[in-house]
């Protein structure tokens, strides 16, 4: 059964989504499958949210940038990004994260990410199961 994670990520302070999206995609995701080599996970998605210039109430970090909310409130989008990350399996996780975590590697993709993120706000969670309907 896959075994998947969320990411909910958040861009550093005077970075824009354009920079944000543009390092992650040219510099931060080369870089992941470089360490990680064989243990790079099944997937690795990127769902980026949409924003725009304008003014945001209720919230400081993207007061000038705000999302697109259809429910709830501008603060319950401060993250600029869901990841998903999904393995094969927990055992291909654990082998991924221990790998990446070697202290050589962990600190080539900490040195990388404070470039871009805002890792104080970076959120992570285990997905249960996934169903997907189809047209």
């Amino acid at each position: 059964m896959p075994y998947s994670i969320l990411f909910f990520v958040s861009r550093k302070q005077g970075i824009s989504m354009e920079e944000f999206q543009s390092h992650y995609e040219n510099i931060h995701v080369p870089l992941l499958k470089e360490v990680a080599g064989p243990h790079f996970p099944l997937s690795h998605t990127r769902r980026y949210i949409h924003r725009a210039e304008g003014q945001a109430e209720g919230t400081a970090r993207n007061a000038t940038t705000p999302a697109h909310v259809l429910l709830g409130t501008q603060a319950d989008f401060d993250y600029d990004a869901i990841i998903e990350l999904t393995f094969a399996s927990e055992a291909a996780f654990r082998e991924f994260f221990q790998f990446v975590h070697a202290p050589e590697k962990a600190a080539r993709v900490t040195s990388e990410e404070d470039k871009f993120i805002d890792r104080s706000q970076m959120r992570g969670v285990l997905l249960g199961d996934v169903v997907t309907t189809k047209n």
